[in-house]
């Protein structure tokens, strides 16, 4: 093959790979996600009207004092059959729920590049927040199945490194009531190393391979190399 069209190729069918080789990891589990049950910090109010009062005082902010939360274990649900591990009497009280995780670097490298879903299912009227800020809302129910809520590049700047809270209120209603949601991103690990190499070739002459790995002679390295956010091929 002629070497003037063989790069272009090449990136052609590395480019194709890397489409058909994405991952999903959670960063918040659901029960659909094999995990079971998850950590949280929970408050039952009195009547739906308290909803909007509460998110007047901001109960969805990082800074909320949490000194008079109760500590709970998730999903909730007044049904046996529907996610219950921890019940909730949703036929009598509307919920708040708060749930805390940590990000790294390496975590908000996958979600630049990635995507990064809500997912959830409910009962009912549920209102999600992400660090303070209103994600979105759902009306009514939906059963055993989980709706998913696409964050744009926007919403997925209210992820920070360090703590983090996903917050979710759900109305009283008659008839039955749960919820169970997460957060997860799914991205190419190709993608995010070159990412990765490309931000460190900005403070130095460093060198990678496809892999993201730093190349200790890149001059004896055959195939493409990556250096100061370029990539060259080496015959």
């Amino acid at each position: 093959m002629d070497k003037r069209h063989f790069l272009p190729f090449l990136l052609l069918a590395s480019a194709a790979l890397r489409a058909a080789d994405t991952v999903t990891e959670y960063i918040l589990d659901t029960v659909d996600s094999g995990e079971g049950q998850w950590p949280c910090l929970f408050y039952e109010l009195n009547y739906n009207s308290d909803i909007t009062l509460a998110e007047k005082a901001k109960w969805h902010s990082p800074d909320e004092d949490e000194s008079y939360w109760r500590e709970g274990v998730g999903p909730f649900s007044i049904d046996q059959n529907k996610f219950l591990v921890t019940q909730w009497q949703s036929s009598v009280h509307p919920i708040l729920i708060r749930r805390h995780f940590t990000l790294t670097p390496d975590d908000l490298l996958k979600i630049e590049v990635g995507v990064v879903s809500l997912v959830y299912s409910y009962d009912e009227y549920p209102t999600f927040w992400l660090n303070g800020t209103r994600l979105t809302a759902a009306t009514g129910w939906n059963d055993e199945d989980y709706a998913t809520f696409r964050l744009t590049a926007a919403r997925k700047r209210l992820l920070v490194e360090g703590d983090n809270v996903l917050c979710v209120s759900l109305r009283q209603g008659a008839g039955g009531g749960h919820i169970d949601y997460g957060l997860n991103v799914t991205y190419d690990p190709l993608h995010t190393a070159l990412t990765s190499a490309t931000a460190g070739d900005k403070a130095d002459n460093a060198a990678y391979n496809l892999l993201g790995q730093r190349l200790a002679s890149p001059e004896s390295h055959k195939g493409i190399v990556i250096t100061h956010g370029k990539k060259i091929l080496h015959q």
